[in-house]
């Protein structure tokens, strides 16, 4: 199966083209044996996807103590 309005190929499975929901014409796929594999089941970690705060090198204390010297 291909999408001819993306160009292209989909898996025999595929009622509809993921990338433009057209319906895929049944024309010959240039690539072979194309099999459609899934999302894994499993979430994903939270924390992982979290993007971690900028930390300051310097602390209030510190600037304190570099200007009481």
């Amino acid at each position: 199966m291909r999408c001819k309005h993306c160009n292209v190929d989909l898996p025999e499975t595929y009622t509809r083209c993921p990338l433009c929901g057209n319906t895929p014409s049944d024309e010959e796929p240039r690539i072979k044996d194309l099999e459609a594999i899934p999302y894994p089941d499993k979430k994903i970690n939270e924390a992982a996807t979290k993007p971690e705060k900028n930390k300051s090198p310097f602390s209030v204390e510190k600037i304190k103590a570099y200007f009481n010297t």
